[in-house]
C-alpha cells in the first residue's frame, strides 16, 4: 500500500482505521482508544505514527497487538528540525524521552502506600505499634513524592498530549489530586495525635481504590 493511500483509512463513515510504524500498517479498527478514527486527540487513523511512538508513553509493542495487514511502499523520510526552528516544547520532549521522570516517579508513591497498608494491617494482628509507626513513615514518604509525580504527569499530558481533554485524563488528574489531599490529611491527623482514630484507619485503606483508579487510567493509556 503506498503512503497516500494509507489517508484512505481514517476510521470515518465506517471505513477502518489504520496506522503505520517503521513501514508496517496495523488495522486498529476495533481499538476502543481509535474510536472514529481518533486517539487521545492528537493522533488519527490513517497516520504514519513512526515519529510519535517516540515520545509515546508506550511502545511499539501495544500495536502489534492489531493484525499487521500489509506494508507501506515507501515512506517519506522526516527530517529534523533546524536547531532555531525548535521550540521549548521539543526541547522538553527530548529531556521527557531520556529521563521519562513520570514513570519513574510514579513507582514510589505506589509502593510506598501500599507498604503503608500492609504495615497497618500487621498493627492490627500483632499490636505493636512499631508497624503502625513504620507505615506511617512510608505514608509521609509518598506524599511527598506525589508531588512531583503529579508535576511530571502534567509534563507528560503536555509534550505526549497536547493538554488533551478526555476522560482518562480527567479521571487521572481529579483522582491524583484527591490521593495526594487524602494523604496530606492523614499525616496531618497523625501529627495531631489521632493516629487510631476511625477516620485515619478508614482513610489509610481508601488509599488503595483511589490509587487503584489511578494506576487502571494509565493502563488504559498504555495499554489500550
Amino acid at each position: 500500500m503506498k503512503k497516500e493511500e494509507l489517508q484512505n483509512f481514517d476510521g470515518k463513515e465506517g471505513r477502518k482505521s489504520y496506522v503505520s510504524n517503521e513501514g508496517k500498517i496495523y488495522d486498529v479498527t476495533e481499538s476502543k482508544l481509535w474510536k472514529n478514527g481518533k486517539h487521545a486527540g492528537k493522533h488519527f487513523a490513517g497516520m504514519d505514527l513512526t515519529e510519535a511512538l517516540k515520545s509515546a508513553p508506550h511502545g511499539v509493542d501495544v500495536l502489534e497487538r492489531f493484525a499487521h495487514v500489509e506494508d507501506v511502499e515507501s515512506i517519506r523520510e522526516t527530517k529534523e528540525m533546524p536547531a532555531q526552528e525548535k521550540t521549548i516544547k521539543d526541547t522538553v520532549r527530548g529531556l521527557y524521552r531520556i529521563f521519562h521522570p513520570h514513570p519513574m516517579f510514579i513507582h514510589f508513591p505506589m509502593g510506598l502506600i501500599n507498604f503503608a497498608v500492609i504495615m497497618q494491617l500487621i498493627y492490627y494482628f500483632t499490636g505493636y505499634p512499631s508497624f503502625s509507626t513504620a507505615g506511617f513513615y512510608a505514608l509521609a514518604t509518598a506524599a511527598v513524592f506525589l508531588v512531583p509525580t503529579i508535576v511530571s504527569g502534567f509534563v507528560s499530558w503536555w509534550v505526549n498530549y497536547n493538554l488533551t481533554r478526555n476522560k482518562i485524563f480527567i479521571t487521572k488528574i481529579t483522582f491524583s489530586f484527591l490521593l495526594l489531599f487524602m494523604c496530606a490529611a492523614e499525616v496531618l491527623t497523625v501529627f495531631k495525635g489521632y493516629d487510631d482514630s476511625l477516620f485515619y484507619n478508614v482513610m489509610i485503606f481508601l488509599n488503595v481504590p483511589v490509587l487503584g483508579v489511578i494506576g487502571f487510567n494509565g493502563g488504559k493509556l498504555s495499554w489500550g
